[in-house]
Formats: C-alpha cells, sequence, structure tokens
C-alpha cells in the first residue's frame, strides 16, 4: 500500500504503465474517471498528461457537474498527484469498516490507523509525473465515467512556480498564480530566465 500522505512537495511513486490507477486493487467495486494534467519534468518542459484513477463505485453520483475553476470534487493538487475529498466516501454509503485487514505489522496502530489509511487510498492517488502543477492557465481537470466535469484545481503551484522551485534545487516554493495575474510580462521573462538556467544547468 503506497503512502499518498505527507510533504506535498515529495515526488510522486506512480508508474507510467498506463494502467488505471488504484491503491487497494481488488478491495472494492471501482469506477474509472480520467485526470487531465500539466507535468513539468527535470529539464523543465512542460507536458501535457492524462491518467486513469479508479474512485469507490458510486462516487461519481454524489458529485455535480462543475465548471473550470470550481473544484467539485477535487480537494486539492500536490506535486505528486491529486486529493478527492474523503467526506463523499461517507455520503455515497462507503464504510471502511468492511475493508480492515486487522495486519498488526503494517498497522500497528490498530484499526484507528488502518481505516484512515483505507480511505486516504481510496481517494487520494499519485499520477505519473515529476512536477504536476494547477493554475488558472494550466488546470488539473478530473471527468467522471461519463465524461463530465467534475472537478478541477487552479490554485496550486504555476509553470513559473514548478522552475523556480527545480532551479533552486528544491529550496523556493512559491506558486506565482498572483503575479502572473498582476503582471504578465514581469511573469513571462521570469519563465524565459529560469527556463535558461535550469538548460544551462541541465548541460552542464
Amino acid at each position: 500500500m503506497p503512502k499518498t500522505s505527507g510533504n506535498t512537495m515529495r515526488p510522486s511513486t506512480a508508474k507510467d504503465d498506463g494502467k488505471p490507477i488504484n491503491n487497494l486493487p481488488g478491495l472494492y467495486p471501482t469506477e474509472d474517471w480520467t485526470v487531465y494534467y500539466w507535468d513539468v519534468d527535470p529539464q523543465g518542459q512542460l507536458h501535457s498528461r492524462r491518467a486513469v484513477i479508479q474512485l469507490p463505485l458510486g462516487y461519481a453520483d454524489a458529485c455535480p457537474e462543475v465548471w473550470i475553476g470550481e473544484s467539485g470534487c477535487v480537494h486539492s493538487v500536490r506535486r505528486w498527484g491529486v486529493q478527492c475529498y474523503t467526506r463523499i466516501l461517507q455520503d455515497i454509503g462507503f464504510d471502511p469498516l468492511l475493508y480492515l485487514s486487522h495486519d498488526a505489522e503494517r498497522f500497528p496502530g490498530g484499526e484507528d490507523e488502518e481505516l484512515v489509511a483505507i480511505l486516504l487510498q481510496a481517494t487520494h492517488f499519485d499520477l505519473p509525473s515529476h512536477f504536476i502543477i494547477a493554475s488558472e492557465q494550466h488546470p488539473l481537470l478530473l471527468f467522471d465515467p461519463q465524461g463530465t466535469l467534475k472537478g478541477s484545481y487552479t490554485r496550486w503551484h504555476t509553470y513559473l512556480g514548478a522552475l523556480a522551485y527545480l532551479v533552486s534545487g528544491e529550496k523556493f516554493d512559491r506558486r506565482f498564480g498572483r503575479l502572473r495575474s498582476e503582471n504578465q510580462a514581469l511573469y513571462e521573462r521570469a519563465l524565459a530566465y529560469l527556463l535558461q538556467a535550469l538548460r544551462s544547468r541541465e548541460t552542464r
């Protein structure tokens, strides 16, 4: 069972094998959701990506349709992936008690620790990526099995924010959403400067 909590800036653990992503395969019925997102690779290149995640069956029925910019069933985006709302599991009658393994070796904290792990694993997904961004310019979009937009996120790192983090050796953590909205020209100059700096470092 992979860990999906912890540092918001940790690298993703997801494999890019084209298979639907499910942290607890075979444990409960699921439905396939499609995530479209933007990823910045180690060289600073921006890539549009797509992945399929498997949420518990019935999740789509509890999520209303949204417009881009409305979070809907997306709680947040992290460098490594997407977090959907765990509270929706209660709305659809998902009972984590049914899926307890009572494995004391993996869960020394007992049932409570395992219950939290199940809820998180059912709704939090690492996505194949190096650094996922999610801004007004590059939103993360989540579509239900019928192709209806049920979640989006635009309040995470911008492209400039990801580049600043990579160029600084993972020390400078700023999103730059306000800069882009208030001074587009300065944002673009900073983007070009950091891209050049990152590429120069990669060629040394």
